[in-house]
């Protein structure tokens, strides 16, 4: 400690307190300076930048938009569990499954928490109606090294954890900074989102006042106009051109007067630019979209090889992270031993060609057959078609590295008494029960 500390401190009595910011991230205040933009930066004012709006928008309808499905793991494989809580289709009468995780998706997206409220309970004390809180009601507070959680100003709430399995509270967040509360994308980037508020309301100022150019009315140094005098021209002025449906009509000035345009052209002030690169800051360092998802055509060979090389990486390195995280946290409310995981195939499915050739290689490798193919297009089984074909020229070696003797050729293959091949001549697969 210094010698001002300690004077300041000690003989003048005066306090002096180092901010933590740690412990402002776990009390949801803020920790940063004011908007410099001069406008107010908030969850409900972001969701009107369209870029905000149509990324939250894709990750979270991604999101809800994947079957979940409930799965116990027996050995290294993971079987359907036949008994699938209520909640995974149906999480409280008024939603569906859609609509609670898109929710939950937008509450992570916007403020950086989810907060799962659980009402009700099975026979065996397993969570069977969940609810979605507004993470804007609920503050977090840890008395005597417990986590509770005040709702709507006086409601304590219990943590739902693996050491409170009895808990109100399913709290999921996003990166915390090591404090109780996750910390809010919108409220990281208020600084990036102010100038974008900022200038689409220049944007809009300017052409809803319909004049391609502002600048001065010059008065001929003979006239000698009063402070009335002259806002009644500039009122004259404003009706005559101002706003959209009056745009670009002729000036007719009188008395020797003139008009001299000083306005800089949007173009020089680089406002379609500066929006542009706004649009492409949130989308793709805030949120992890590809620019071509929000608009931004001219940005597609920026990724990869092209478009479909960029959306897989969206999925890769965005989606993946909120994948986990969603699943994780709902498998806490299964039994022991089951977890709950979200198909992801359908998402990251290959063009036509490439997911015929898979296809066509996992069923002449016998690691599908015809029903597993017909399923996946929605075709009924068909007769027969639960048999899989591994081809004959494949062997399995013995222990010491040698292939072991002839292998019996099926009955459906013995020669028939006329020489052929009992109808399967020229075949080199063989169908195995």
């Amino acid at each position: 400690m210094s010698f001002a500390d300690w004077w300041f401190g000690k003989v003048l009595g005066v306090e002096r307190h180092a901010i933590d910011k740690m412990k402002l991230w776990g009390t949801g205040q803020d920790i940063g300076d004011p908007v410099f933009a001069g406008v107010d930066v908030s969850q409900s004012s972001a969701l009107r930048l369209s870029v905000v709006y149509r990324c939250i928008g894709i990750i979270s309808e991604t999101l809800a938009g994947l079957p979940a499905d409930i799965v116990r793991k027996v050995g290294e494989v993971r079987e359907s569990v036949e008994r699938q809580p209520a909640w995974v289709s149906q999480p409280n009468p008024e939603t569906n499954w859609y609509e609670y995780a898109e929710r939950v998706g937008e509450s992570l997206l916007m403020d950086g928490n989810a907060f799962i409220l659980i009402t009700s309970r099975d026979a065996l004390g397993f969570p069977r109606e969940l609810w979605t809180l507004n993470p804007q009601d609920v503050v977090v507070e840890k008395k005597r090294g417990v986590i509770q959680f005040v709702w709507g100003g006086d409601t304590v709430l219990s943590r739902f954890g693996p050491d409170n399995a009895a808990g109100d509270v399913l709290h999921i967040k996003l990166r915390s900074g090591g404090g109780l509360r996750g910390l809010s994308p919108i409220g990281l980037a208020r600084q990036a989102l102010g100038l974008s508020m900022v200038t689409e309301k220049f944007g809009a100022e300017f052409f809803g006042r319909g004049q391609q150019m502002s600048g001065v009315i010059e008065m001929p140094a003979e006239v000698k106009s009063s402070k009335e005098h002259i806002e009644l021209i500039r009122a004259s002025w404003e009706q005559a051109h101002s706003g959209s449906d009056r745009a670009h009509r002729p000036a007719v000035i009188t008395g020797g007067a003139k008009w001299q345009g000083i306005t800089i052209p949007p173009e020089d002030a680089q406002f379609l630019e500066t929006r542009k690169f706004q649009v492409e800051d949130i989308a793709t360092r805030f949120y992890g979209v590809p620019a071509h998802m929000v608009g931004l055509e001219e940005k597609n060979t920026s990724w990869g090889s092209g478009i479909e090389a960029m959306t897989r990486g969206f999925f890769q390195t965005t989606m993946l992270p909120h994948f986990i995280r969603f699943e994780t946290a709902h498998s806490g409310l299964l039994p022991r031993g089951q977890f709950l995981r979200l198909n992801q195939r359908a998402l990251l499915r290959a063009d036509s060609k490439t997911e015929s050739d898979i296809l066509l290689a996992n069923l002449l490798n016998g690691v599908l057959n015809f029903d597993d193919v017909r399923a996946k297009y929605d075709i009924e089984p068909r007769p027969g078609g639960n048999r899989y074909m591994v081809p004959l020229n494949m062997q399995i070696l013995e222990a010491n590295g040698k292939p072991p003797g002839p292998a019996p050729v099926p009955e459906q293959l013995q020669p028939s008494p006329n020489g052929s091949s009992n109808g399967q001549g020229g075949t080199d697969e063989a169908v195995v029960d």
